[in-house]
């Protein structure tokens, strides 16, 4: 399978990390390998590399393209909640690109495409029991309209959620493809969006659990750096961008007191300062080479 790999914001990223002093990284979320072999062409200092994926294939991928830095790199089969069951030692950049791998995307046996004929899958761990196929077919018009709402920010989520119930009355909704068509026909889009992007968004964080995850692995990211190491954030929506906002605010505070009391009994410190007050975007040039990084913001905090 031939396709085009990208790093969003590459050179963004490659300015937090310093060359002159050895350091050991953690990428988080390794995909195709893209931020590990930027940092490893342009940083000599670095030594180690902890790559952590929960997709298989992409993990086969990247190690081609990584292979003349294996000695330097451990590549580990898990989600990157689990991070602390595998890092036992103390690191000094903690990096997590949390948007889809190409792979999966391009991959139509993956089941996230809109134009797969195959089963509807979503999976980023394909040993998991639950997919999109079960989601869309099994869960109540409830539950898929909380689901496309509180995921997907898809304001017609009810109307969507219904007449997904609605179709599988006479038969399952097999493919991304199907799945796709009636959207589109429940909900006619508009603009640069695919008008079934909200509703494929919400399906994909439904399976793997997404923003769970990423709150279970940014508290466990503050546990293994080093201070003065560096927590480098890449989102993609603003469900994530929040979270990942919100918790480093919440690290940088010295207090979280109710504002009505006059003594501070918290014992709350600071463990964290943000280096990015607002998000860095990607640049226009890089938005015209690489469409897909419009919606990219990077938010960097370093441990104090």
């Amino acid at each position: 399978m031939k396709y085009n790999h990208f790093s969003v914001l590459e050179e963004e990223v490659l300015s937090y990390v310093d060359d002159t002093k050895p350091s050991i990284v953690l990428d988080a979320t390794l995909g195709l390998g893209g931020h590990t072999l930027s940092i490893l062409n342009n940083k000599k200092s670095v030594s180690n590399v902890y790559c952590i994926d929960q997709d298989k294939n992409s993990i086969l991928i990247a190690k081609e393209r990584l292979e003349k830095y294996s000695e330097k790199i451990k590549f580990i089969n898990d989600n990157f909640k689990n991070v602390n069951s595998h890092i036992h030692e103390k690191v000094d950049y903690i990096i997590a690109d949390l948007g889809v791998s190409t792979y999966q995307i391009m991959n139509m046996d993956r089941g996230f495409s809109f134009n797969s004929q195959n089963r509807l899958d979503m999976r980023m761990d394909r040993s998991q029991v639950l997919d999109a196929y079960q989601v869309v077919n099994s869960y109540s018009v409830n539950r898929l309209s909380e689901i496309l709402r509180d995921y997907g920010e898809e304001k017609n989520h009810y109307k969507i959620a219904n007449q997904i119930c609605r179709y599988r009355e006479r038969k399952d909704i097999f493919s991304c493809k199907e799945l796709s068509d009636l959207v589109s026909a429940s909900s006619p889009g508009g603009g640069r969006l695919n008008s079934s992007t909200r509703t494929f968004m919400a399906l994909r964080i439904e399976v793997n659990n997404e923003l769970e995850c990423l709150k279970e692995f940014l508290n466990k990211s503050i546990e293994i750096l080093n201070s003065g190491g560096k927590l480098i954030i890449i989102s993609f929506h603003s469900l994530e961008d929040r979270i990942v906002k919100n918790f480093m605010k919440h690290c940088e505070k010295n207090c979280v007191c109710e504002t009505t009391k006059l003594i501070c009994d918290c014992k709350k410190k600071s463990t964290l300062k943000i280096l990015t007050k607002k998000p860095i975007r990607p640049s226009q040039k890089e938005i015209l080479v690489n469409p897909n990084s419009r919606s990219a913001k990077l938010r960097v905090g370093a441990i104090i």
